[in-house]
Protein backbone atom coordinates (compact mmCIF):
# COMPACT_ATOMS: atom_id res chain seq x y z
CA UNK A 1 0.00 0.00 0.00
CA UNK A 2 1.54 3.09 -1.06
CA UNK A 3 1.92 5.36 1.87
CA UNK A 4 -0.71 8.55 2.80
CA UNK A 5 0.02 12.10 2.42
CA UNK A 6 0.76 13.52 6.26
CA UNK A 7 -1.90 14.97 7.67
CA UNK A 8 -1.61 18.86 7.81
CA UNK A 9 -4.98 21.04 8.84
CA UNK A 10 -3.54 24.33 7.14
CA UNK A 11 -4.67 24.32 3.82
CA UNK A 12 -1.33 24.16 0.98
CA UNK A 13 -0.82 25.87 -1.91
CA UNK A 14 1.12 24.32 -5.13
CA UNK A 15 2.65 27.28 -5.99
CA UNK A 16 3.50 25.35 -9.62
CA UNK A 17 2.84 22.42 -11.60
CA UNK A 18 1.80 21.28 -14.70
CA UNK A 19 -0.79 19.17 -16.84
CA UNK A 20 -1.42 17.37 -19.77
CA UNK A 21 -4.50 18.10 -22.13
CA UNK A 22 -6.03 14.48 -22.05
CA UNK A 23 -5.75 13.58 -18.04
CA UNK A 24 -8.32 13.93 -15.84
CA UNK A 25 -8.04 17.12 -14.53
CA UNK A 26 -11.52 17.07 -11.95
CA UNK A 27 -9.63 13.68 -10.56
CA UNK A 28 -6.24 15.62 -9.94
CA UNK A 29 -8.24 18.60 -8.49
CA UNK A 30 -10.38 16.42 -6.14
CA UNK A 31 -7.37 15.03 -5.09
CA UNK A 32 -5.37 17.78 -4.28
CA UNK A 33 -8.37 19.54 -2.42
CA UNK A 34 -8.66 15.62 -0.20
CA UNK A 35 -5.04 16.00 0.38
CA UNK A 36 -5.55 19.83 2.10
CA UNK A 37 -4.22 21.45 -1.36
CA UNK A 38 -6.48 24.25 -2.00
CA UNK A 39 -4.91 26.79 -3.84
CA UNK A 40 -3.17 25.57 -7.10
CA UNK A 41 -1.22 27.29 -9.95
CA UNK A 42 -0.70 25.78 -13.52
CA UNK A 43 2.21 26.95 -14.81
CA UNK A 44 1.91 27.23 -18.78
CA UNK A 45 4.91 26.47 -20.71
CA UNK A 46 3.86 27.67 -24.02
CA UNK A 47 1.36 29.56 -26.16
CA UNK A 48 -0.86 26.31 -26.99
CA UNK A 49 -0.35 25.04 -23.51
CA UNK A 50 -1.60 28.65 -21.61
CA UNK A 51 -5.00 28.03 -23.99
CA UNK A 52 -5.44 24.83 -22.98
CA UNK A 53 -4.75 25.62 -19.59
CA UNK A 54 -7.44 28.86 -19.35
CA UNK A 55 -9.86 26.29 -20.34
CA UNK A 56 -9.04 23.67 -18.03
CA UNK A 57 -9.46 26.16 -14.85
CA UNK A 58 -11.79 28.56 -16.05
CA UNK A 59 -14.60 26.58 -13.86
CA UNK A 60 -12.25 25.71 -11.30
CA UNK A 61 -12.52 27.46 -7.52
CA UNK A 62 -9.27 28.63 -6.42
CA UNK A 63 -6.72 27.39 -9.37
CA UNK A 64 -5.63 29.98 -11.56
CA UNK A 65 -2.83 29.94 -14.25
CA UNK A 66 -0.36 31.55 -16.15
CA UNK A 67 0.87 32.83 -19.90
CA UNK A 68 4.70 32.34 -20.94
CA UNK A 69 7.01 30.10 -22.74
CA UNK A 70 9.88 27.92 -21.12
CA UNK A 71 13.44 28.09 -22.44
CA UNK A 72 12.81 25.18 -23.84
CA UNK A 73 10.36 26.95 -26.42
CA UNK A 74 11.83 29.58 -27.33
CA UNK A 75 12.60 29.12 -30.36
CA UNK A 76 8.87 29.05 -30.87
CA UNK A 77 8.25 32.74 -30.26
CA UNK A 78 8.61 34.31 -33.53
CA UNK A 79 6.02 37.03 -33.79
CA UNK A 80 6.12 39.48 -30.74
CA UNK A 81 4.29 39.07 -27.66
CA UNK A 82 0.86 40.56 -29.09
CA UNK A 83 -0.62 36.79 -28.39
CA UNK A 84 0.57 36.28 -25.45
CA UNK A 85 -0.58 39.91 -24.01
CA UNK A 86 -4.37 39.53 -25.36
CA UNK A 87 -4.22 35.83 -23.47
CA UNK A 88 -2.79 37.43 -20.61
CA UNK A 89 -5.92 39.66 -19.92
CA UNK A 90 -7.76 36.02 -19.11
CA UNK A 91 -9.00 36.89 -15.24
CA UNK A 92 -7.20 33.17 -14.23
CA UNK A 93 -4.14 34.13 -15.04
CA UNK A 94 -1.80 35.70 -12.09
CA UNK A 95 2.08 35.78 -13.41
CA UNK A 96 3.91 36.11 -16.16
CA UNK A 97 5.86 32.67 -16.52
CA UNK A 98 7.06 30.10 -16.55
CA UNK A 99 10.03 31.81 -18.11
CA UNK A 100 13.91 32.20 -18.04
CA UNK A 101 17.36 30.35 -19.20
CA UNK A 102 17.95 26.50 -19.36
CA UNK A 103 21.81 26.26 -20.42
CA UNK A 104 22.03 22.35 -19.40
CA UNK A 105 19.58 20.94 -22.52
CA UNK A 106 20.18 24.30 -24.54
CA UNK A 107 16.72 23.07 -26.34
CA UNK A 108 16.66 26.59 -27.53
CA UNK A 109 19.87 28.79 -28.92
CA UNK A 110 21.10 30.72 -25.87
CA UNK A 111 20.95 34.08 -27.10
CA UNK A 112 17.14 33.45 -28.62
CA UNK A 113 16.30 32.27 -24.83
CA UNK A 114 17.96 35.46 -23.54
CA UNK A 115 15.82 37.63 -25.81
CA UNK A 116 12.65 35.89 -25.00
CA UNK A 117 13.48 35.98 -21.51
CA UNK A 118 13.77 39.77 -21.74
CA UNK A 119 10.44 39.97 -24.01
CA UNK A 120 8.49 38.23 -21.43
CA UNK A 121 9.79 40.54 -18.57
CA UNK A 122 8.82 43.29 -20.10
CA UNK A 123 5.45 42.08 -20.91
CA UNK A 124 5.23 41.12 -17.07
CA UNK A 125 6.21 44.99 -15.87
CA UNK A 126 3.60 45.87 -18.76
CA UNK A 127 0.95 44.48 -17.31
CA UNK A 128 2.07 44.39 -13.42
CA UNK A 129 2.10 41.06 -12.95
CA UNK A 130 4.66 38.49 -11.22
CA UNK A 131 7.53 36.65 -13.06
CA UNK A 132 8.00 33.28 -12.61
CA UNK A 133 11.68 32.43 -13.51
CA UNK A 134 13.19 29.08 -14.23
CA UNK A 135 16.81 29.31 -14.36
CA UNK A 136 18.93 26.23 -14.74
CA UNK A 137 22.91 26.36 -14.88
CA UNK A 138 22.37 30.32 -15.89
CA UNK A 139 22.47 31.76 -12.44
CA UNK A 140 24.59 34.86 -14.03
CA UNK A 141 22.71 35.70 -17.38
CA UNK A 142 19.35 35.13 -15.25
CA UNK A 143 20.40 37.60 -12.79
CA UNK A 144 21.80 40.00 -15.19
CA UNK A 145 18.34 40.03 -17.07
CA UNK A 146 16.54 40.46 -13.83
CA UNK A 147 18.70 42.86 -12.88
CA UNK A 148 17.96 44.89 -16.57
CA UNK A 149 14.36 43.95 -16.88
CA UNK A 150 12.52 44.78 -14.05
CA UNK A 151 12.24 48.00 -11.53
CA UNK A 152 13.10 47.77 -7.88
CA UNK A 153 10.17 46.07 -6.11
CA UNK A 154 8.85 44.22 -9.04
CA UNK A 155 7.63 40.52 -7.92
CA UNK A 156 9.67 37.70 -9.35
CA UNK A 157 10.04 33.94 -8.23
CA UNK A 158 13.00 31.76 -9.14
CA UNK A 159 10.85 28.57 -9.15
CA UNK A 160 12.09 24.83 -8.29
CA UNK A 161 15.16 26.49 -6.96
CA UNK A 162 18.68 24.63 -6.40
CA UNK A 163 20.98 27.04 -6.15
CA UNK A 164 23.55 27.73 -3.39
CA UNK A 165 22.96 29.92 -0.22
CA UNK A 166 25.26 32.41 -1.64
CA UNK A 167 22.69 32.37 -5.07
CA UNK A 168 19.79 32.58 -2.78
CA UNK A 169 21.02 35.44 -1.35
CA UNK A 170 21.58 37.47 -4.53
CA UNK A 171 18.29 36.63 -5.42
CA UNK A 172 16.81 37.21 -1.72
CA UNK A 173 18.93 40.77 -2.07
CA UNK A 174 16.86 41.50 -5.50
CA UNK A 175 13.77 41.23 -3.65
CA UNK A 176 13.10 38.02 -5.22
CA UNK A 177 11.03 34.81 -3.88
CA UNK A 178 12.35 31.18 -3.61
CA UNK A 179 10.50 28.24 -4.48
CA UNK A 180 11.06 24.44 -3.33
CA UNK A 181 9.92 21.37 -4.59
CA UNK A 182 10.44 17.94 -3.90
CA UNK A 183 14.28 17.45 -4.50
CA UNK A 184 14.25 18.84 -1.01
CA UNK A 185 13.29 15.15 0.32
CA UNK A 186 15.83 13.58 -2.42
CA UNK A 187 18.48 11.85 -0.10
CA UNK A 188 21.34 13.20 -1.76
CA UNK A 189 19.99 16.77 -2.22
CA UNK A 190 21.57 18.01 1.56
CA UNK A 191 22.73 20.77 -1.10
CA UNK A 192 19.21 21.79 -1.32
CA UNK A 193 18.62 21.28 2.08
CA UNK A 194 21.37 23.77 3.04
CA UNK A 195 20.15 26.19 0.48
CA UNK A 196 16.95 25.93 2.42
CA UNK A 197 17.90 27.03 5.36
CA UNK A 198 19.38 30.62 4.31
CA UNK A 199 15.32 31.54 2.74
CA UNK A 200 13.47 33.97 5.40
CA UNK A 201 9.82 32.30 5.90
CA UNK A 202 8.39 35.26 4.55
CA UNK A 203 10.23 34.58 1.22
CA UNK A 204 9.18 31.17 0.79
CA UNK A 205 7.08 29.17 -1.50
CA UNK A 206 5.89 25.45 -2.19
CA UNK A 207 5.52 23.39 -5.24
CA UNK A 208 5.34 20.19 -6.63
CA UNK A 209 6.48 21.10 -10.28
CA UNK A 210 4.11 18.29 -11.30
CA UNK A 211 4.25 15.61 -13.16
CA UNK A 212 8.12 15.76 -12.48
CA UNK A 213 10.27 15.25 -9.50
CA UNK A 214 7.63 13.20 -7.15
CA UNK A 215 8.60 13.60 -3.36
CA UNK A 216 10.12 10.46 -1.32
CA UNK A 217 8.21 7.93 -1.00
CA UNK A 218 6.78 8.34 -4.28
CA UNK A 219 10.38 9.43 -6.60
CA UNK A 220 10.27 7.96 -9.72
CA UNK A 221 6.49 8.27 -10.11
CA UNK A 222 4.33 10.37 -11.65
CA UNK A 223 3.73 13.55 -9.36
CA UNK A 224 0.67 15.64 -8.61
CA UNK A 225 -0.19 18.13 -6.15
CA UNK A 226 -1.93 16.20 -3.76
CA UNK A 227 1.84 14.81 -3.04
CA UNK A 228 3.45 18.57 -1.61
CA UNK A 229 2.23 17.39 2.33
CA UNK A 230 5.14 15.53 1.66
CA UNK A 231 7.05 18.51 0.71
CA UNK A 232 6.02 20.90 3.47
CA UNK A 233 6.61 18.14 6.21
CA UNK A 234 10.35 17.96 4.69
CA UNK A 235 10.95 22.00 4.45
CA UNK A 236 9.45 21.60 8.23
CA UNK A 237 11.65 19.34 9.40
CA UNK A 238 14.82 21.08 8.15
CA UNK A 239 14.02 24.31 9.14
CA UNK A 240 12.76 22.82 12.36
CA UNK A 241 9.36 24.17 12.26
CA UNK A 242 5.83 23.13 12.80
CA UNK A 243 4.32 22.07 9.27
CA UNK A 244 1.28 23.59 10.37
CA UNK A 245 3.21 27.00 10.66
CA UNK A 246 5.08 25.88 7.11
CA UNK A 247 2.03 25.39 5.33
CA UNK A 248 0.18 28.56 6.71
CA UNK A 249 2.95 30.45 6.13
CA UNK A 250 3.83 29.51 2.75
CA UNK A 251 0.31 29.43 1.46
CA UNK A 252 -0.38 33.00 2.82
CA UNK A 253 3.21 33.84 0.81
CA UNK A 254 1.74 32.62 -2.21
CA UNK A 255 -1.60 34.77 -2.22
CA UNK A 256 0.19 37.75 -1.49
CA UNK A 257 2.96 36.83 -4.40
CA UNK A 258 0.40 35.78 -6.90
CA UNK A 259 -2.24 38.69 -5.64
CA UNK A 260 -4.92 36.52 -4.58
CA UNK A 261 -5.35 38.71 -0.92
CA UNK A 262 -9.38 37.89 -1.29
CA UNK A 263 -8.47 34.54 -0.43
CA UNK A 264 -7.01 32.91 2.60
CA UNK A 265 -5.30 30.56 3.54
CA UNK A 266 -8.36 29.41 6.08
CA UNK A 267 -10.40 29.02 3.66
Amino acid sequence: MEPSPPQISSFLFDTHFHIDADEDHTALFERARAAGVKHLLVAATTFEDAGMTQRVVAPERDVVTTVGVHPHEARSVTEGYDAFRELAQHPKVVAIGEIGLDYHYDHSPRDKQRQVFAGFLALAVELQLPAIVHCREAFEDCIAILADSLPSGHPFEVHSFTGTPAEAEIVLGMGGMLSFNGMVTFKRADNIRETLRVVPLERLLLETDAPFLAPVPYRGKRNEPALIPFIAATVADVLGRDVEHIAATTTRNGLDFFGLRSATAEG
